[in-house]
């Protein structure tokens, strides 16, 4: 049927030199627009005019959870960021991100989302417990300075 509704359930995360990451959920995706509020001025007839007008982006920073399978990039991805006792190298060492959307079969990208600019704010590696059943995973913060969506059109018969 043409316009059937396909279900993305098979994430990966790509930056600039970290790929092979599978991503278990993306959070905090967002923008919000500052409004500014305030009196403009008064009519002619005394009327107090009140304008509110649109003031600067700010997006929200995003988590990103993956499954963890001993690649270090990420890690140091944040490291050469934030490092403490020695210059930070975070500007130098920002990324584009995507976090990509496929089919079950992994053979039809469905979705992409595109973040601009990105850093890592934070990082939370690993935890390691014997008693649960699901796969260790690593958490990574980023800032962002804009996003895009981009929805895959597709016409399944």
């Amino acid at each position: 049927m043409a316009g059937e509704y396909l279900v993305a359930s098979v994430f990966y995360f790509e930056a600039d030199g970290i790929t092979d990451k599978f991503v278990v959920s993306v959070a905090g995706l967002g923008a919000k627009n500052n409004a500014t509020k305030g009196i403009r001025g008064s009519g002619k007839s005394g009327k107090v005019v009140h304008q509110n007008l649109p003031g600067q982006a700010e997006f929200n920073n995003v988590t990103i959870t993956m499954n963890y399978n001993g690649d270090e990039t990420l890690h140091n991805w944040y490291k050469a960021c934030s490092l403490d006792g020695q210059p930070r190298q975070w500007d130098d060492n920002r990324k584009a991100v995507s976090v990509v959307g496929y089919t079950q079969d992994k053979s039809t990208e469905v979705i992409r989302y595109n973040l601009k600019n990105c850093f890592p704010e934070s990082y939370t590696g690993p935890e390691f417990d014997v008693t649960k059943n699901d796969p260790s995973t690593e958490k990574v913060e980023v800032s962002i300075e804009g996003y895009e969506i981009i929805a895959q059109k597709n016409d399944v018969t």
